[in-house]
């Protein structure tokens, strides 16, 4: 339980927090975007603070030069014209002086030197009005040219730090853009990668459950965990796999009971034909004979599917009754060949060969039906002088048993029904038998946790059986 409070409670939250896992980065690098725009704006104003002041600074040197021309001329000629040149282009000298102290970033010492340069004109100015002597204003002209021109190259100096602190902040910024960036795609990634991945583990389990179902293994518990939609599932398919285990193992109680029912009767009627056959009751016509010969053909059949049935019954219930043992399944395979050489000399059936030294945990008897059920189709199907090819190939955990002939085959239309119990196709209805034994062979190997398949082959059938070299649910007792 403690595992599965770690999910949320549904598909629809684990896919959302996924989203927000996955858009967190991209939105934190987002920030830094917006962190390089309002730089640039900065900058952008840095820029035109510089332009600004260039050309402020320009009018500034010329307004100076043009007073002072004003000035000489008025020194000369001492008439109105030329004062008032000087006072117009002062009016505008004093404009470019404001307009560039408002300029930033000028420290204040800056501003202070220009409003020292103006209250120096204003004194300076004042005294020519009231005297009418221009000397002392020239004077203060010729200082205020080179306070100015060192003021603006000051100025200028600090709005050209400022622009290059700018784009050295522009520069590193759109580096940890970049990295940033970078890691925010990589994270992104990550993240889909491990919701992806945990999707997938999840969805698997519970195709792999529902695949349990299909297959007929009702044996294993369904636990899912995950989100709670998920694991609601799983208490349903549970709900399902103990209905569906109830159902057969009614279906197996009626069919062990119906069948020992039937045994009595039949045994009585078999025996009753055998009578008649040895004409105790008296001789026999022609056609009483005839009759007689179909009874007890006939109740051989019954006999037989009902002992069928009882082995299905059996193989069914097999998990809960095998007896595991370590078996060399080798010497295993060689044994039951002995009893099919027999049958499959009278037609002249070779058998070859390749058996690899296996020793695996399994059920002695249910390991030997497997096997000669195999072999016995194989030798009903195969031609007169053929040929039936058996391999035995151990892997790692597991080990492969192989059995082909060179009969007709399976048709493409009755491979998917072979392992039903009595399903029997057109193209094998001239063999005796009554279609159980690989119904039969699938239930044991299925009691295994293994697969019985059928392989695609060019001509004949080719049945492979897979074991694991050791039973899982098996309990090792200690040594005494």
């Amino acid at each position: 339980m403690a595992a599965m409070k770690r999910y949320p409670r549904s598909f629809l939250q684990l896919i959302t927090f996924g989203h927000i896992l996955f858009a967190l980065p991209l939105l934190v690098a987002s920030g830094y975007v917006f962190t390089l725009q309002t730089l640039n704006s900065h900058y952008r104003a840095a820029i035109e603070h510089a332009s600004l002041s260039s050309r402020l600074s320009g009018e500034l040197e010329e307004d100076l030069l043009h007073m002072e021309r004003n000035l000489r001329r008025y020194m000369v000629l001492k008439d109105a014209e030329s004062l008032n040149d000087y006072v117009t282009v002062r009016a505008e000298w004093q404009g470019h002086v404001g307009a560039f102290s408002r300029l930033p970033p000028l420290p204040e010492a800056i501003l202070n030197e220009f409003q020292a340069q103006l209250a120096m004109e204003n004194e300076a100015f004042a005294v020519l009005k009231n005297t009418g002597s221009a000397q002392r204003l020239h004077v203060v002209i010729d200082e205020l040219k080179l306070r100015s021109q060192n003021s603006l190259d000051e100025a200028k100096l600090i709005l050209d730090r400022e622009q290059e602190q700018f784009l050295k902040d522009s520069e590193v910024l759109s580096t940890r853009l970049m990295l940033a960036a970078g890691s925010s795609v990589m994270i992104a990634l990550c993240c889909l990668w491990a919701i992806r991945k945990l999707l997938a583990r999840l969805i698997g389990r519970f195709e792999r459950a529902l695949l349990r179902l299909g297959k007929g293994d009702l044996k294993q518990a369904i636990e899912l965990d995950g989100p709670g939609d998920l694991r609601w599932l799983g208490r349903w398919l549970e709900w399902l796999r103990k209905r569906l285990l109830s159902l057969e193992e009614g279906r197996a109680q009626v069919l062990r009971h119906v069948s020992h029912e039937l045994k009595t009767p039949l045994a009585a009627m078999h025996e009753g034909a055998s009578l008649l056959a040895e004409e105790v009751s008296g001789p026999l016509t022609t056609d009483q004979r005839r009759i007689v010969s179909i009874l007890q053909s006939n109740s051989r059949r019954l006999q037989d599917l009902i002992e069928g049935l009882l082995r299905l019954q059996q193989a069914g219930h097999a998990a809960e009754r095998i007896g595991f043992e370590a078996v060399r399944f080798d010497f295993l395979i060689e044994h039951v060949l002995e009893t099919c050489r027999l049958i499959a000399g009278e037609r002249r059936i070779q058998f070859q060969c390749v058996l690899s030294k296996t020793e695996i945990v399994a059920g002695r008897e249910a390991l030997m039906t497997i096997v000669h059920n195999l072999l016995s189709n194989a030798i009903k199907f195969s031609p007169d002088d053929g040929c039936v090819f058996i391999t035995l190939v151990q892997d790692e955990d597991r080990v492969s048993f192989d059995v082909i002939d060179q009969g007709p085959g399976i048709p493409e239309q009755d491979k998917t029904q072979i392992f039903e119990p009595f399903y029997r196709s057109l193209a094998s209805r001239h063999v005796a038998g009554i279609g159980l034994g690989l119904a039969i062979a699938r239930e044991f190997v299925l009691a295994h946790r293994g697969e019985l398949l059928l392989i695609d082959s060019p001509s004949g059938a080719h049945f492979r059986v897979v074991l694991p070299l050791s039973a899982p649910y098996l309990r090792v007792q200690p040594d005494a």
